[in-house]
């Protein structure tokens, strides 16, 4: 183990900057995706656990002016029926719909923060990677060509498996970020879906009490 460790270290103080940099790079983007794949999860998770409160809330209460304070502050739901409660009783139904539509769409996107990013980096990680095998490659051949040193089979597989290691890093950070981009996207429809079904309870208990046609 210490001389695997040894051998790594020798390797990396031996690779040029563009080798490091791309290594360095790729840590960096992998660590950021994870925290950013925890983050959202969390968020959504505490959201969707919100929303489907919420929906209960509008159900069960006579008021909204009641629901609206069993609702958390950042929440959807919480945005839309106070955007509602805002509208004057004359408001047309169809004015009003297309006043709630627009806040729940400014939600949406809010909820869709940070996914840019995380596609960002699933798209382009492989690529920097490969980009480092490349240049390794080169490098190498650049080298060994260079010397002295007789080429067989055993001088060229070591730096060019080197090499083929930033590939294979592109790969272990664009992997994750890919899953979770998907699986969190997954999610935000199915929360939309919730989003929406409390928009239209909270459309239609409002007009219930005072909305003009």
């Amino acid at each position: 183990m210490v001389a695997d460790n040894i051998q790594w270290l020798a390797w990396w103080h031996e690779a040029d900057i563009v080798i490091q940099s791309v290594f360095i790079l790729l840590i960096c983007m992998s660590l950021l995706s994870w925290g950013l794949m925890s983050y959202k999860a969390q968020q959504l998770h505490r959201i969707i656990r919100e929303e489907r409160q919420a929906s209960n809330h509008l159900m069960a209460a006579r008021e909204l002016e009641a629901a609206k304070e069993k609702l958390h502050l950042s929440q959807p739901s919480y945005v839309v029926l106070d955007e509602a409660l805002k509208q004057p009783d004359h408001y047309g139904r169809e004015a009003l719909s297309s006043q709630l539509s627009q806040k729940l769409q400014e939600e949406r996107l809010q909820l869709e923060s940070g996914l840019t990013l995380l596609a960002t980096i699933g798209n382009s990680a492989p690529f920097i990677g490969l980009f480092g095998t490349v240049w390794g490659i080169m490098h190498a051949l650049h080298t060994l060509g260079g010397g002295d040193t007789v080429l067989t089979l055993d001088t060229i597989a070591g730096p060019v498996s080197e090499a083929l290691a930033a590939t294979a890093a592109g790969i272990f950070t664009a992997v994750p970020a890919v899953i979770a981009y998907n699986l969190l996207v997954r999610r935000i429809r199915f929360l939309s879906g919730v989003m929406e079904g409390n928009a239209t309870r909270i459309l239609n208990r409002r007009c219930a009490t005072g909305c003009s046609i």
